[in-house]
């Protein structure tokens, strides 16, 4: 294909009029429409503005195959991502899931303790396995290609978009008639007991589980069509650097004081209770993790807003 062509199919591609995208280039509808007739050159500092825009690079835009290059993925990214996706969902479904087992067994079962710690850990040890593939994978990928064409449709894009309220919507919506159901069962499994208490959580821990799993997974495939975002986020500029070591490191002091909570409440419940068997600031105290995460994804999103502001 021309360069004419390939600008034309980038040009409809984005949805833009000869006018739009002559008012971003700050040039006149007419040179646009000469370029695309072939009948006139831009200058080198245009083109890499057209490159940047369309986000392709400067040889498929003046004489490669820009329709090829859109619509065959042959750096197979959407595969990747499926996968990676999948693997992250997994992984973290899967510790909730084995922490969700074991209290299962140890309520409905009587499993001993050993046992269910053996369970808990076996999870998190696949888990752990699987999460640590997958980012080394990944890894990998995103050095071998920091920048990605445009792979997707507008209309492969609408089409996830349309689904992605639901994908979100449903799960938290589980998440939270899960918490209304554990607070009004909580008096009825004190009187039954350790195991009648351990089976509610265990209900409680696979719908947390499988709502968590959704929502990491839709968020994920959500990602995947943001092609710009993968372009700017692995070939950042030296400020968007400096950013995000800082989200790095406030998100770091975010986990630390959790985890320090997190130790307080158990030891100090102990303490309290006089009871260094078991307290109920360990039952409890791992609730101050999603929201330090929480936490992290509000400081990483109010400050990434500079990077769609650059």
């Amino acid at each position: 294909m021309s360069f004419g062509e390939n600008l034309q199919y980038y040009r409809a591609r984005e949805g833009l009029t000869q006018e739009e995208l002559a008012e971003r280039l700050e040039v006149s509808r007419q040179s646009v429409s000469k370029w695309e007739s072939n009948t006139s050159f831009p200058e080198m500092e245009k083109l890499m503005i057209l490159c940047s825009l369309f986000q392709t690079d400067l040889d498929t835009l003046v004489r490669g195959d820009a329709q090829a290059a859109c619509q065959e993925d042959t750096l197979g990214y959407d595969r990747h991502m499926n996968t990676f996706s999948n693997a992250v969902a997994g992984g973290v479904g899967l510790i909730l899931l084995g922490i969700a087992a074991a209290l299962g067994l140890y309520g409905l079962a009587g499993m001993p303790d050993t046992w269910c710690g053996a369970v808990i850990l076996t999870a998190i040890a696949v888990a752990v396995a699987i999460l640590v593939v997958a980012c080394m994978n990944h890894d990998r990928y995103v050095q071998q290609h920091p920048i990605l064409p445009p792979i997707y449709t507008p209309a492969q894009r609408e089409t996830y978009a349309r689904r992605f309220p639901y994908l979100i919507a449903l799960p938290i919506a589980a998440i939270l008639i899960g918490v209304v159901w554990l607070i009004l069962l909580s008096s009825w499994a004190e009187a039954g007991g350790d195991r009648r208490e351990a089976t509610l959580v265990s209900a409680f821990l696979l719908d947390l589980a499988l709502s968590v799993s959704v929502l990491v997974w839709a968020g994920m495939r959500m990602e995947k069509y943001e092609i710009e975002n993968w372009n700017r986020e692995h070939n950042p500029s030296p400020e968007a650097k400096a950013r995000r070591k800082k989200i790095d490191r406030i998100c770091g002091a975010i986990m630390l004081v959790a985890t320090a909570l997190f130790l307080a409440v158990g030891f100090g419940g102990m303490a309290l209770a006089n009871d260094y068997g078991s307290s109920i600031g360990w039952r409890w105290g791992w609730i101050v993790y999603p929201i330090a995460g929480v936490l992290c994804a509000l400081v990483s999103h109010l400050m990434d807003d500079g990077d769609e502001e650059e």
